[in-house]
């Protein structure tokens, strides 16, 4: 049994003074009032808006490249936690038939995701200059200061009231910015914002971790992969207790596992320590994940791991 184990190195923002500016749209003068609230008051008082309600913050805004709007939708797990998704109309329209093809995109990790990007664009003072072109410097700075107040709130559904829509194509979101909901909170009229700064696209990813669906923006890392993290571990422990004498059975039955679960696992035990560094920092590649270490024999050569991991 141990012969299968190859020896390797050793593992290491008064709306009254702007609403009259403004086109007669009720919806967004409340809005803007809300997130002027917001900051006026500070978080405080914003705490009381539980997140526990599961409010979907993009309802009605998203629309996938076929121009059909993604719906809320939610399944529940084993254990009662409700998972909340977007999802094609067509996919619930037609449920039950083949061949339909949409997205089915995870809720809570889409909305981070775009108050991220939404929070990059509008704490940039660059892109408030290229926004209200024609303000003053001194204009500029107070509304970076406000919309500097906003990107730091940990309520994200401020930022993402200020999201008018948001289009998905297959590696590329387009968010375009509600004019009339920015003017009302960075306190100037609408004709004064710039139109063709109103959008950013952004490339991205779906990345899968085992049923679960993640999306990478841009250049931004996947994140700590938690599952993967774990596995790296139980992969030293197991080792580590082989080296000790422990057979395989009795690892599997202590650990509540399968003699085949811990082959699928050992080679994790030896990868190079500073992949394993960037997989603690969640700078690991996309395509890095358990299911694809599973899947895949790793090289026993440090330098040949690197080569083949940067592929992915």
């Amino acid at each position: 049994m141990l012969d299968t184990v190859r020896k390797r190195h050793d593992a290491l923002v008064a709306v009254s003074r702007f609403i009259p500016k403004l086109p007669a749209q009720r919806n967004g003068y409340r809005t803007a009032i809300r997130i002027q609230q917001r900051l006026q008051h500070g978080a405080a008082e914003g705490r009381a808006r539980k997140t526990a309600k599961e409010r979907s913050l993009l309802c009605g805004k998203l629309f996938d490249e076929t121009g059909d709007r993604l719906t809320p939708s939610h399944t529940k797990t084993r254990a009662g936690v409700r998972l909340r998704y977007y999802v094609s109309h067509r996919l619930i329209r037609k449920s039950g038939k083949a061949n339909v093809d949409g997205w089915r995109l995870p809720a809570q990790d889409l909305e981070v995701k775009v108050a991220h990007l939404m929070g990059q664009r509008l704490g940039d003072m660059t892109f408030i200059g290229t926004l209200v072109p024609n303000r003053s410097a001194e204009d500029i700075k107070h509304h970076h200061s406000i919309l500097q107040k906003l990107c730091a709130d940990k309520d994200i559904s401020y930022m993402l009231d200020l999201v008018a829509r948001i289009d998905l194509s297959p590696g590329e979101l387009t968010v375009t910015i509600d004019p009339v909901q920015l003017a009302a909170v960075i306190k100037a009229g609408t004709d004064e914002i710039d139109q063709e700064v109103q959008t950013m696209i952004a490339p991205f990813q779906l990345r899968k971790r085992g049923v679960e669906t993640k999306l990478v923006l841009g250049d931004a890392s996947g994140g700590a992969d938690e599952t993967l993290i774990r596995n790296i571990a139980k992969a030293h422990l197991w080792f580590e207790q082989i080296k000790s004498g422990r057979t395989l059975s009795e690892i599997a039955k202590s650990e509540g596992t399968t003699n085949g679960r811990i082959y699928q696992l050992i080679d994790l035990a030896f990868l190079a320590p500073d992949i394993i560094r960037d997989v603690l920092d969640g700078k690991q590649p996309l395509g890095l994940t358990s299911d694809w270490c599973v899947r895949h024999t790793l090289p026993g050569n440090w330098q040949d791991q690197r080569a083949l991991i940067a592929t992915l």
